[in-house]
């Protein structure tokens, strides 16, 4: 099993909360987990806040150009402050001319999530980061919202017991692609170690800001909206080329 590294300080938070860490928590139609998972969110925003303010330090011994510098930033929507924080901090590198929080936005790695940064001559290789796996999807149904008013419970229920959201899932049922059957790409991108990890995780949703939702649009359809994370296979590839590429300019 791999480690966690939000675990030991999730344990705590559970203790100063009066909690036993190790209780099994319950999760129909999951597998239970222990009440220290609970906390593990609480821990990730808390290092996340504190690399924040190590950014922070380490930008300002490097002065952005002036014509950069307090370039236009548009908050939609209320935000916790590390992640207005970890925006400006980004804001505040490079040749960075205006940005954008939307109202999804919260902690990223490097940058917020659900933010836009636009730069003049330049890509942010950690902006991009792991989202090379996520993406979205809507499609419209032949149905009203009249015909299911009254299963959308008993609906939303089936969705959360056949999907698999949350981090390092697989599905309990296999789900069928062509990418899997290309050997060749998997060989020439030497990314065969990672296949199985493809395979298993094809059909899973992810954690964080990711969902399946039924929308209803101003005609009365009904939506199936889908956004799904970068998961295993993303990060881990993501990780690899990030590394390689830093080991390329030190």
């Amino acid at each position: 099993m791999r480690s966690d590294h939000y675990q030991e300080r999730a344990r705590a938070l559970a203790v100063e909360a009066g909690l036993n860490p190790d209780a099994k928590i319950d999760r129909p139609g999951q597998r239970s987990m222990p009440t220290w998972c609970l906390f593990r969110d609480a821990a990730r925003k808390e290092k996340l806040a504190r690399d924040a303010e190590a950014v922070a330090g380490d930008i300002a011994s490097k002065p952005q150009a002036a014509q950069y510098q307090n370039s236009p930033l548009k908050i939609f929507g209320t935000h916790e402050d590390a992640t207005i924080a970890q925006m400006r901090n980004c804001m505040s590198v490079g040749n960075a001319v205006a940005g954008v929080i939307c109202a999804d936005g919260h902690l990223g790695y490097a940058q917020p999530v659900g933010r836009v940064i636009a730069y003049e001559k330049q890509i942010s290789i950690s902006g991009v980061g792991y989202d090379i796996g996520c993406g979205n999807m809507a499609v419209r149904l032949d149905t009203t919202f009249n015909q299911i008013e009254n299963n959308v419970s008993t609906i939303i229920k089936d969705v959360h017991n056949v999907i698999s959201f949350g981090v390092g899932r697989s599905n309990d049922e296999r789900v069928e692609h062509a990418l899997f059957d290309d050997a060749d790409a998997c060989r020439e991108s030497d990314m065969n170690a990672y296949r199985q990890k493809a395979v298993s995780q094809l059909g899973t949703v992810g954690s964080g800001n990711h969902y399946v939702d039924l929308l209803r649009d101003e005609e009365g359809f009904v939506w199936i909206g889908v956004h799904f994370g970068s998961r295993g296979l993303g990060h881990t590839s993501a990780t690899r080329y990030l590394k390689a590429r830093a080991a390329r300019t030190a």
